[in-house]
């Protein structure tokens, strides 16, 4: 019996491992949502940015579209790397959505085991005898 108690306790204490394990993993997970999601919003407003500069009209001259071009190959490189970065940013979101799958699997498994261990201790227990009354000035 003390030996099934100490089991219950090093199970709750799993558990309770597994829950921070868990919210660390989603935390982290929800970081890396959020920075893919800041990645996507900069390469959306880059190519805009560059679509915005693409010459309208022939009233400039050939310097001008020179520095232009030049200005927006520039924002195109940067709109490449963000590109790299999205899909490095989303690779390790899918890895991170998988940790925080297998950390709540974890503490699912750990709940089920606390709750077996908790059944099995009471249903151990002997039922309780109800107290009885007794006569101790026998009156």
């Amino acid at each position: 019996m003390k030996q099934d108690r100490h089991a219950l306790h090093r199970l709750r204490r799993l558990e309770r491992v597994r829950e921070v394990a868990k919210q660390t993993a989603a935390m982290e997970s929800a970081e890396a949502e959020g920075t893919l999601g800041q990645l996507v919003a900069l390469r959306d407003r880059t190519r805009a940015i560059a679509a915005s500069y693409r010459p309208a009209g022939a009233e400039t001259d050939g310097g001008d579209l020179r520095r232009m071009r030049a200005f927006v190959e520039g924002v195109g490189r940067l709109t490449g790397q963000t590109e790299q970065d999205i899909t490095a940013a989303q690779s390790r979101a899918d890895a991170l959505r998988g940790d925080l799958a297998a950390a709540q699997r974890r503490l699912s498994l750990a709940s089920e085991r606390s709750v077996r261990c908790r059944k099995a201790l009471n249903a151990e227990r002997p039922a309780e005898t109800p107290a009885r009354r007794s006569n101790w000035h026998e009156t």
